[in-house]
């Protein structure tokens, strides 16, 4: 296409799109892609990196990511193929969302259970950005503050209380339901968000992705003041090393369990890439966006495990993250106000703006499929993440959903269901192709049948008349 067809093409979706209700126009540029991917690359998970690689050692984990990073462009290299298959669909002139994948190439059950993993990898992500972000914020006020507070629901219903804790994940412990003060100031923030549509987003993206890289810098710097121990790092560990296990467990390789389900889960993005494409403007190639934000986050995944699992003292057994390590770090007022800066920054930046992007995603496919209107929808897709994530909040609960998450809905959406789309889409065009085929030859050799007959019909009439005059 030449720049004036491209320029009217996407005069001519916009304009369309904005006509669906619900959905947001063609006009998402290459910069704004690249920063919403990688958010959502980046996201929570990569809490985890740093304690992973004291865990399984850091050549494992490089595997990992290598593979992860690797599939996930394959992958989403078939699914915008199986997208462009799509009847009218060639330059992604129609809205073609997930779940318009699986109710055209399966048939109606598995349609139906396609659509149903979909939601739950998307619920899960957001689960998860809302439980980090609202420990994050609540480690800051009980810093700040000396307690952060919050609203008992189980076991005691309706308590008020403030509490401090430096050995847990939450200044509350463990075996809690309840609503804390963090969890309340992301809701006001990240709710009237998951209402706008993608598009209307990617001003938040763009200067989240500023301040998330000064952020990451700002962990590099603190990890080399905290100075690196490299036998903190092993190569590769298969058993626990700790004193009252100097010998393989029993359980084999125990120290690689759910390496590879918190890895993938970060590179879940490939799901969300058919609303992003929908909503792209037609200059844009899927094809290079994808690529170089699979590229950025996967050497930021490595900077930070490397470097976050030299700069502390094992802590895997616990159920921390790199994040609430920097939180509870000794050493000067400034070094410490700069790791608590720079873990809100990053807890802002990349998980609060990525909390919206998933309800719009649920919401999309829900509207899309008929499923739901506008406004219902939209409250499934934006509420119904904030009451799991209220009874997952304390604890553990953050690596459960990870690795549920990554283990499971995140492989079978991101990687398994695009390669069966791409299949899927292949044989029914081998199928039309051999349609037109058959349907060419029928013609032709009809049309020559009946030329055949009609020029003999013709000459034995006119060979008739003559002789009889």
């Amino acid at each position: 296409l030449t720049a004036s067809d491209e320029h009217g093409l996407a005069e001519s979706m916009c304009s369309n799109s904005r006509e669906s209700l619900g959905f947001g126009a063609k006009s998402i540029g290459f910069v704004s892609g690249l920063s919403m991917l990688i958010n959502n690359i980046l996201g929570p998970g990569i809490a985890n990196f740093p304690g992973m690689f004291q865990q399984a050692g850091w050549l494992p984990c490089l595997l990992t990511i290598t593979v992860c990073a690797v599939s996930s462009l394959l992958s989403g290299e078939l699914l915008v193929k199986a997208m462009r298959s799509m009847p009218g669909n060639s330059n992604f002139e129609r809205r073609v969302e997930y779940s318009t994948l699986c109710r055209h190439y399966f048939p109606r059950r598995c349609a139906i259970l396609c659509v149903v993993v979909f939601q739950v990898a998307m619920l899960s992500a957001n689960i998860s950005n809302i439980i980090q972000t609202s420990q994050v914020f609540d480690s800051t006020i009980d810093s700040v503050a000396g307690d952060s507070c919050a609203m008992e629901i189980y076991p005691a219903p309706f308590r008020f209380f403030c509490k401090s804790s430096d050995s847990d994940i939450t200044p509350f412990g463990t075996g809690k339901i309840l609503l804390s003060a963090g969890a309340l100031i992301v809701a006001v923030c990240s709710l009237p968000l998951g209402y706008w549509n993608l598009d209307d987003n990617m001003v938040v993206q763009n200067i989240s992705m500023v301040f998330i890289i000064i952020s990451l810098a700002g962990w590099l710097i603190i990890f080399c003041v905290l100075g690196l121990d490299p036998d903190r790092l092993p190569a590769a560990r298969l058993w626990d090393s700790s004193p009252s296990k100097a010998t393989p467990s029993t359980e084999g390789f125990s120290s690689l369990q759910g390496l590879s389900g918190t890895i993938l889960f970060n590179f879940m993005f490939i799901s969300t890439l058919p609303s992003w494409v929908c909503e792209k403007h037609p200059s844009v190639t899927a094809g290079y966006v994808v690529f170089w934000s699979l590229a950025a986050s996967s050497a930021t995944f490595l900077f930070v495990g490397i470097f976050g699992a030299m700069a502390f003292p094992e802590y895997f057994h616990s159920d921390n993250t790199i994040l609430s390590e920097m939180h509870h770090i000794k050493g000067s007022s400034v070094l410490r106000f700069t790791a608590q800066a720079t873990i809100d920054v990053y807890a802002v930046a990349a998980n609060l703006s990525s909390i919206p992007i998933f309800s719009i995603m649920m919401r999309y496919n829900l509207i899309e499929q008929g499923a739901l209107g506008p406004r219902a929808a939209g409250l499934v897709a934006v509420v119904l993440p904030w009451v799991a994530s209220v009874v997952l909040y304390c604890g553990t609960g953050f690596d459960q959903v990870v690795e549920f998450a990554g283990t499971f809905t995140s492989s079978i959406v991101n990687l398994i269901v695009p390669s069966l789309f791409f299949i899927a889409s292949q044989r029914e065009g081998n199928s039309g192709a051999s349609g037109n085929a058959t349907r060419d030859a029928t013609g032709n050799v009809t049309g020559n049948a009946t030329s055949g007959t009609s020029g003999n019909a013709t000459g034995n009439a006119t060979g008739n008349a003559t002789g009889n005059a």
